[in-house]
């Protein structure tokens, strides 16, 4: 999956996958402050791309720049640090050093069995996630919930109600 920008789907997506790459682009210099410290966390590989060209110096500064970075960060695991390599889609530099990382990723997190911790974790994450939104749905259906929610949603927002007591009134008439 490929998602853009920085926030709540980076941290779904680091949730329910086994290896989150981050891809970044060199920025002349200044990637790490257009990158919030929690995205770098979140990564088992980090690949700049663009090696090649008029680029190619500005992705060994962001290559070097993430790598001092990342020292400065506690790692996901304590079986794996994570690498930054440079790349290039358009050429094909680094691509194959990408997938041996992916390969030697996998080999390592299968071995250690945290692989299969965090597919567990992932797979009782996904349970509670269809469980709140299951409950969610059929307590919006709920015709005395149906029936009553507008008005409380207006309460709230006006500041005529506040948030706990109108959800305590919900989940009362909630049968």
């Amino acid at each position: 999956d490929e998602t853009v920008g920085v926030g709540q789907s980076e941290i779904a997506v680091a949730g329910m996958t086994d290896m989150f790459v981050l891809l970044l682009l060199p920025g002349g210099g200044d990637e790490l402050q257009g990158i919030k410290r929690g995205i770098v966390e979140l990564a088992d590989l980090i690949l700049v791309n663009k090696a090649d060209g008029e680029q190619t110096n500005n992705t060994k500064r962001a290559v070097a720049e993430y790598t001092n970075a990342l020292r400065l960060l506690r790692p996901r695991s304590e079986h794996w640090q994570v690498p930054v390599a440079s790349c290039s889609a358009l050429t094909g530099a680094g691509i194959a050093e990408a997938w041996e990382y992916v390969d030697r990723y996998h080999k390592t997190m299968s071995t250690t069995g945290e692989l299969a911790d965090r597919r567990a974790n992932q797979a009782t994450a996904w349970l509670w996630s269809e469980l709140s939104e299951k409950l969610l749905e059929r307590f919006k259906n709920d015709p005395a919930i149906h029936e009553r929610i507008a008005t409380l949603e207006k309460a709230v927002a006006t500041g005529e109600r506040n948030p706990t007591s109108a959800a305590e009134e919900l989940l009362a008439l909630h049968k």
